[in-house]
């Protein structure tokens, strides 16, 4: 880190780390959850979910008191897979074009009490290509460990943590890349205290830790971080099925090396509306403050709107419909640049067709604004990635599973942000 980075800012962060800390240890203590393993599109990966959420969950975890007392609590996976990758490296000019084979294995465990929910898994793979220069080879793995806790009736504690090694970009992660940046390890864990006051009034304590380090030494020293959010929400039950919520959050981001730390406070408003069993809508609006630091231009302060949404609809046994929105600052992704202004929108369909056949469409579109005076000109940068899946059951422990996914960036003022990358399989799936 230079000699010469203003003080300031990374001395109101570190104090703030250490309140968080202090905050924490008499608050709660647990472990933490899962996420889907075999994502239905880039070669290797564990699935669309790792991300600091775009949608911030407002309190989580499964029903209590509900037992699950499965002969079999552990479950193993294994999975083969065929594919074509048409830009390995994506890029815009002689797109590396590769076939492409894929193994992964996991083992899962849950346990259930009338208090406690616990799950955990631990995956790997490996992904290797036959026409990608230099090493061929995609290593990735992944742990998570989730768990809520019904400490009295009216306190219960949750955790969600993720561990992951990864090689493909993956724009769920706020704040990366929608590009090839090679090899980066990554862990979010969020921790919450919800605690139900009267009959219509509760509040909700939440702390996130993330970190994202890249293999890369020069990338690392770039984009290399650790992200916090320590948030203190107030709910009233307005209604039967509609609970109002005022919440603040405040968002240090303390990098490795580069002097681009940053200090951000959201004061918002919301609502958890419930329509019916089957249909959940989440919402959050306000104002997003942040102090930010640039190797380029010194400080600066951004003010701004913030908005997240996550509409999740049930409308059959195996048949579900979500959709999330975001708007605010995250990491640009770019060297130099402090930040970005992302608006992301997704929609994701599963639906059970048969006892055998399923389906997944996904559509996801994200649009980056960078204006950085002194360090960038400003331009606006379109990601949308389109994915599509098919899963045939042959019996209880073997699946038959196809997929393709289309990613395209759109960056006029930035042509040489832009590609296109599709990626198409085949595979057979083992669990028992």
């Amino acid at each position: 880190m230079s000699a010469n980075k203003p003080q300031s800012l990374k001395s109101r962060s570190l104090a703030l780390i250490v309140c968080i800390t202090t905050l924490l240890c008499g608050t709660a203590s647990a472990q933490t959850p899962g996420f889907q393993f075999w994502n239905a599109g880039m070669p290797g990966e564990f699935g669309d979910n790792l991300g600091d959420n775009a949608i911030e969950d407002s309190e989580g975890g499964a029903p209590l008191g509900l037992g699950i007392f499965s002969r079999k609590p552990f479950r193993f996976t294994f999975s083969v897979r065929e594919g074509f990758d048409s830009n390995v490296y994506t890029t815009r000019y002689n797109p590396t074009r590769s076939w492409y084979t894929n193994f992964g294995a996991g083992i899962s465990y849950e346990f259930g009490s009338p208090r406690l929910q616990l799950r955990t898994n631990l995956a790997g793979g490996l992904t290797y290509y036959y026409n990608r220069p230099g090493d061929p080879i995609d290593w990735n793995g992944a742990w998570t460990l989730g768990a809520t806790y019904q400490a009295t009736p009216r306190l219960t504690l949750s955790v969600d943590t993720t561990t992951a090694y990864l090689s493909q970009p993956n724009v769920s992660i706020l704040g990366t890349s929608s590009r090839q940046d090679g090899d980066y390890f990554y862990s979010n864990t969020s921790l919450s205290a919800a605690y139900q006051w009267t009959d219509k009034f509760s509040t909700v304590l939440a702390y996130r830790f993330g970190v994202i380090y890249y293999t890369e030494d020069e990338i690392n020293d770039n984009q290399g971080r650790i992200e916090q959010t320590i948030s203190l929400s107030g709910r009233y039950l307005v209604l039967p099925k509609t609970t109002g919520v005022l919440e603040y959050r405040v968002n240090p981001v303390t990098y490795f090396q580069a002097d681009m730390d940053s200090l951000g406070h959201f004061f918002l408003i919301g609502v958890d509306q419930v329509f019916n069993p089957r249909l959940t809508w989440n919402a959050r609006v306000g104002a997003e403050l942040r102090n930010v630091d640039n190797p380029v231009d010194g400080e600066s302060i951004y003010l701004g709107p913030y908005l997240e949404s996550n509409l999740a609809y049930q409308f059959g046994p195996a048949s579900s419909l979500g959709w999330l929105m975001r708007y605010g600052t995250e990491a640009s992704g770019v060297y130099n640049v402090s930040q970005r202004q992302t608006f992301r929108t997704g929609l994701n369909l599963t639906h059970g067709f048969t006892r055998r056949l399923s389906g997944q469409l996904s559509a996801d579109w994200l649009i980056n604004y960078y204006d950085q005076q002194n360090v960038i000109s400003s331009y606006t940068e379109n990601v949308v990635t389109f994915a599509m899946s098919l899963n045939f059951a042959v019996n209880r422990f073997t699946s038959l599973s196809a997929g393709y996914q289309y990613t395209i960036d759109v960056a006029p003022d930035a042509p040489e942000r832009e590609y296109n990358r599709n990626v198409a399989y085949m595979g057979a799936n083992f669990s028992f």
